[in-house]
């Protein structure tokens, strides 16, 4: 929440109190809170591995409409000078919300007094009219702490520590991230510097790599992002964080026909292979294929003479990797705020006390109660905290113990 969005929340409550005294109250913009378990390594076996699919996004910058668009420059209506917007150390992007480009993703290279400037042609896929947001990247000290919060292992090598691993899907490799020891920050592997302000590009997925013995817990935390996204797949494997779907499974995540979707073929060797890897339970459902038929397209499990695994409830957390044998393209992947089943994670006796935060930027006026209510669904909202304590710019609260995925919202209201 910005100082401007805090100014407004107020004024609306004590704009609403001259007409509705006995208790005027707003709310915030809920914000995604996911606690994850990362697994130990086991007795047996080197090392074990977490998908964390990055989908709680940073704040929205600026969502807007197209003004022009020319080359890989672009313009926006009602927002003055782009580059009141640059922010030195963050990495920016544009998405394109609707039109025929829904779902594409430009990296942000450069601010003018009159366009932002992609690092790639627009043309083909942004028009004046249509609705775009700028955010910035996730960094992996925003994800994982500068100070490595939740306690990964660190060593003086990426050979010693725990791992946190982005995988490039241009050069096929992968891009290795440690907290080393004695520096006390993050670094890549085989490269010297502080790499805290290194990105995770949207909408790239990444995994935990633990060396070390124990269940280590994370908070993921950001804006609820349903937007629609243009998965950029690459020849070989990919891996990729997916819009939130509360409805999450593959035949309603994943375009399998109309515009953008998966390369199909008559078996798995000749279309696109799909895995998503849950984080709650540490399982793969899949491998997938869109199989051709005489009959028409169908979504295949590889192995099973049975189409059902494609309606299966998924955590909506899951991280999807995906293998390529054809050229390089786009598939479309589809966000759903519209309320499904609940989702039924696995209690944990391990799960530590974990806290939340939501941004509340300066101390409220005298008489004004903050409350801190969550949701699974984003329609029903429970109490969570009552008359909840704010300080340092945010509201900080205990959140259920194991895994969850929730959402959260403080409420502000004027005492009696």
């Amino acid at each position: 929440m910005s100082f401007l969005s805090f100014r407004k929340l107020i004024g609306s409550i004590l704009a609403s109190a001259a007409f509705a005294p006995a208790s005027p109250a707003a709310t915030t913009d809920p914000l995604g809170i996911y606690t994850v378990k990362l697994a130990g390594k086991p007795a047996d076996a080197p090392q074990a591995r977490t998908y964390l699919g990055i989908q709680l996004l940073p704040d929205t910058r600026f969502v807007g409409i197209v003004s022009a668009v020319e080359g890989n420059s672009f313009q926006v209506e009602n927002l003055g000078q782009p580059s009141v917007l640059a922010e030195a150390g963050y990495s920016f992007y544009v998405q394109v919300l609707n039109g025929l480009g829904a779902g594409f993703i430009a990296d942000i290279v450069s601010f003018s007094d009159t366009d932002f400037v992609s690092a790639e042609a627009l043309t083909p896929w942004m028009s004046p009219g249509n609705q775009v947001r700028i955010r910035t990247h996730p960094r992996i000290g925003d994800v994982f702490g500068n100070d490595n919060r939740f306690g990964l292992a660190a060593a003086p090598t990426s050979a010693e520590a725990d791992n946190v691993v982005v995988w490039d899907p241009v050069n096929q490799q992968e891009k290795v991230y440690f907290y080393h020891s004695l520096h006390e920050r993050w670094e890549e592997r085989n490269s010297t510097g502080d790499a805290g302000n290194d990105v995770i590009r949207v909408p790239l997925g990444c995994y935990v790599v633990r060396r070390s013995a124990g269940s280590r817990w994370m908070v993921l935390s950001g804006e609820v992002s349903a937007d629609p996204v243009l998965l950029p797949v690459r020849p070989g494997a990919n891996v990729f964080s997916l819009p939130v779907n509360l409805s999450a499974s593959l035949d309603q995540w994943i375009a399998g026909d109309g515009s953008h979707p998966v390369i199909a073929g008559p078996n798995a060797n000749s279309a696109d292979l799909l895995t998503f890897e849950e984080p709650a339970s540490g399982n793969q459902a899949g491998p997938f294929y869109r199989r051709t038929t005489a009959g028409g397209d169908g979504w295949q499990e590889v192995g099973l003479n049975d189409a059902s695994g494609a309606s299966q409830r998924l955590d909506f957390l899951s991280t999807l990797v995906l293998r390529r044998h054809g050229g390089p393209g786009y598939v479309l992947a589809t966000g759903n705020l519209e309320p499904g089943p609940v989702l039924d994670l696995p209690l944990d006796p391990e799960a530590p006390q974990l806290a939340g935060e939501l941004p509340f930027p300066a101390a409220p006026p005298t008489g004004v109660i903050i409350s801190v209510e969550s949701s699974l669904d984003l329609q029903s909202w429970t109490l969570v905290t009552q008359d909840v304590s704010v300080g340092g710019g945010k509201a900080v609260f205990d959140l259920p113990a194991g895994q969850t995925r929730a959402f959260y919202r403080l409420n502000v209201t004027l005492s009696p």
